[in-house]
């Protein structure tokens, strides 16, 4: 394509004192994400149609074109795999093949040229204009800032603007075609043959009609072609039912319906919204994959056969009902803002900080939240455009955000409570443009973030996953990162209990057979080996904390904190998006490691709860999230929730311990020795897990366990159960009876623990 190319020295082009307002196509015109299968990048919609888009890991231009973005995906159309595109005509694009940066500098009578690559530093939006920021260090250690302010010029034009600083004498800086001769001011200006104004093609995410509703319908976030995942197979479907009307007629009722029990416990969630017409055609495609006679039968995956359906009762076998006795809930949400929570902290001023996992990728300041009065807060987007935000920290009056693939600082440099500079502080880790390639956070503790960070999970037979996902990383103020352990699949969860301790919850999946809650120990491998080659070949799996069996008391965890009320102080919390609402973790240190049980704790959140943070006002607030398909609690998107203490602290287990001989039970009330010392009121199970390459695990080896006699406590309070034939490295499942009641008459609230016995203690009998 022509060009014309000039190069013009403009005085201070980048410093005038006063700068008028460039209107922009679009309100939200700045946007970071992945594009076309490359990650880091900045898109920006400069005009009407015209468009540029930045990579970040290259500090240069990727594409100018005219035309527009299919935004696609998890935050943008709730179809996790996919990812945004661009459409229509370019006007110009990155040659892979030829160098970006360059340094030229003189040594004797010849010049050496160098590649180097720069550093981005983020960028700043005034006045409707942004303007990036990159880093050059020399090998002598002298530093060279770069600012470039990119600018449509006319119909067809396109300008750059640069300032340079620090630039020693006698070195040349090449950017492409462009000389950076001296610490001042350029603009380059690329005119272009003109393009008409291309039409906008229809972003079909399948050239298979039916594929392409299962993907818009979010059928494809839990079922896979030929493997079961979180539910059965497209395949496994096919070879259960007959393709006749009737049948057909009943599926379209069930999956508009939803339920659970057919395929295991792991509940369905309804799709009331699609009509009979898509999910017929939907159907008709997936019992045209029933497998032939010669193809055999398709392979049947074992499903732990599930507690009679009699007794399950709230509590018991089921989740709880409502809001535990100890809460009071405060709805502190306005009805105009409906943010699928990423991330929660707040400011010095008492203003909470929301991000949010959508389409705007932003964070808002809420004012009044510490009043418990929706009437009362008001809501101010002060940050946008950011690549699914899973994590925002305050630091002193610092605010930082863990982007998708940066950890961002926000600063307001006007004092006008909107966000100027988005400066990166690391973007060093490594990405690929993977849909699921989540980051996860944001914790802090002594001048260090904590993040996790999510596998890819769309990968080719060749392909392998980058070292540097699946882990925890700490990362410092200056942008150094250090990975601490590995084998992680996708721990949603990061944050420090009561005792100052590091710990992560991790997603059942492939290699993971189970939910888990886990205390990171440094250089610790945690199971997961998915598409890992043999990176972890000859390394010993380190157990987790607590198991969190699948659907019984877990799904989807999320961020953990510790507990800071009555009873339960120094306990840890944390939220669960699919099974929803908030479960209760107890940990003890046997034999020098940690280890301990989780417990029901409540529900009534308006949404499954993502994320978790202790309010100035020792307060606990919850944020909601959920998308389309299997990722929500009942379907639920949305949510922000108060909640305060109220000192009610209703009958059930406080505690669980492991004693050499069995398990000691703590209860929250006292207990007649008749109830507490009846056999017959409680039930006790154990099994181990494995981790395989199949999507979660079996129940391995499960078997009930006999009590031998039990002691109960001059108290009251405490329960010691001489168990038979109870193992190391297994789970300890304790139901109650439903008919137990405390000394003052009062009901369970909950019957069920859960005890991740990695270690029996030494035989040291203990006072009761």
């Amino acid at each position: 394509m022509k060009k014309l190319w000039i190069a013009l020295l403009i005085l201070s082009a980048c410093q005038t004192e006063s700068v008028d307002l460039v209107e922009r196509p679009t309100e939200l015109w700045v946007r970071r994400s992945v594009l076309d299968q490359h990650p880091r990048m900045v898109t920006l919609a400069l005009k009407e149609d015209r468009y540029v888009a930045y990579d970040t890991e290259q500090c240069s231009i990727y594409k100018i074109w005219r035309g527009g973005v299919h935004w696609q995906g998890a935050v943008f159309t709730n179809i996790k795999t996919i990812q945004p595109t661009s459409w229509g005509k370019s006007y110009w694009e990155r040659d892979e093949e030829v160098p970006v940066w360059m340094v030229a500098a003189q040594d004797g009578n010849a010049i050496r040229r160098k590649e180097v690559k720069p550093r981005y530093r983020g960028y700043r939006i005034e006045s409707g204009r942004l303007t990036f920021e990159y880093e050059v260090l020399l090998s002598g250690g002298s530093r060279i800032t770069i600012f470039e302010q990119p600018e449509w010029s006319g119909d067809h034009g396109f300008s750059q603007f640069f300032s340079v600083e620090g630039l020693p004498d006698g070195v040349v800086i090449h950017y492409g075609d462009y000389v950076l001769d001296s610490n001042d001011d350029f603009e380059f200006v690329r005119n272009f043959d003109p393009i008409e104004q291309p039409e906008r093609p229809v972003a079909n995410l399948s050239a298979n009609g039916s594929r392409y509703w299962l993907d818009r319908s979010g059928c494809n976030t839990c079922h896979e072609l030929e493997e079961h995942t979180v539910g059965p197979s497209y395949r496994a479907i096919a070879g259960r039912y007959d393709r006749d009307p009737s049948t057909i007629e009943q599926l379209v009722q069930k999956v508009k319906v939803g339920g659970s029990g057919v395929w295991g416990d792991t509940p369905m969630n309804p799709h009331p919204h699609i009509s009979d017409a898509d999910i017929i055609r939907m159907l008709q495609y997936i019992l045209s994959l029933k497998p032939s006679e010669k193809t055999g039968r398709t392979k049947k995956r074992t499903i732990p056969k599930p507690l009679p359906e009699a007794k399950r009762t709230a509590g018991f076998g089921a989740p709880v009902e409502g809001l535990h006795p100890s809460l009071i809930r405060h709805d502190i949400r306005p009805d105009h803002f409906r943010p699928r929570v990423g991330g929660l902290d707040f400011l010095p001023d008492g203003r909470l900080l929301v991000s949010t996992w959508d389409s705007i990728g932003a964070v808002y300041a809420l004012s009044g939240v510490l009043s418990g009065d929706s009437s009362r807060v008001t809501v101010q987007r002060i940050a946008e455009g950011l690549a699914e935000p899973l994590g925002i920290k305050v630091v002193e009056d610092e605010v930082y955000v863990l982007q998708k693939h940066e950890l961002t600082q926000l600063i307001d440099h006007d004092s006008d409570g909107i966000t100027d500079e988005y400066r990166n502080v690391c973007n060093s880790f490594g990405v690929s443009a993977d849909f699921h390639e989540y980051s996860y956070g944001l914790a802090y503790k002594e001048g260090y973030f904590y993040a996790s960070l999510g596998l890819a999970m769309r990968m080719m037979a060749h392909e392998r996953q980058h070292p540097d996902r699946g882990t925890v990383i700490r990362i410092s103020k200056n942008g150094e990162f250090t990975k601490l352990a590995v084998g992680l699949r996708q721990p949603n969860g990061i944050g420090f209990n009561a005792e100052g301790e590091l710990f992560v919850t991790e997603n059942q999946g492939r290699w993971v057979p189970a939910n888990k809650v886990i205390k990171v120990e440094e250089g610790a491998f945690y199971g997961c080996r998915k598409e890992s080659g043999t990176a972890f070949d000859n390394r010993e799996e380190t157990p987790p904390t607590v198991w969190l069996p699948q659907d019984e008391i877990g799904n989807s965890p999320s961020q953990p904190v510790p507990m800071l009320w009555g009873p339960y102080e120094g306990q840890m919390l944390h939220g669960e998006v699919t099974h929803g609402g908030i479960k209760r973790v107890f940990i003890e240190q046997v034999n020098g490691k940690k280890q301990g049980c989780v417990f029901r704790f409540s529900q009534g959140m308006e949404a499954g709860v993502n994320r978790l943070v202790w309010g100035p006002d020792t307060a606990l607030y919850a944020g909601g999230v959920g998308m389309t398909g299997n990722w929500s609690w009942r379907g639920h998107q949305y949510g922000l929730q108060r909640f305060t203490y109220s000192g009610v602290i209703p009958f059930e287990m406080l505690a669980v311990r492991a004693r050499p001989e069995g398990l000691e039970i703590e209860f929250t009330k006292e207990v007649s020795e008749e109830i507490a010392g009846n056999i017959n009121n409680y039930l006790l199970q154990q099994w181990r897990y494995e981790a395989t390459k199949n999507y979660g695990g079996p129940k391995l080896d499960l078997e009930t366990l006999s009590i031998n006699r039990i002691e109960v406590s001059p108290d009251g309070r405490k329960a010691r159960l001489y168990v038979v034939g109870m193992k190391k490295k297994h789970v300890l499942y304790v139901r109650l009876s439903q008919e137990m009641k405390s000394l003052d008459g009062h009901a369970l609230w909950s019957g069920e623990c859960w005890y991740t016995m990695n270690n029996i203690p030494a035989n040291e009998r203990g006072q009761l």
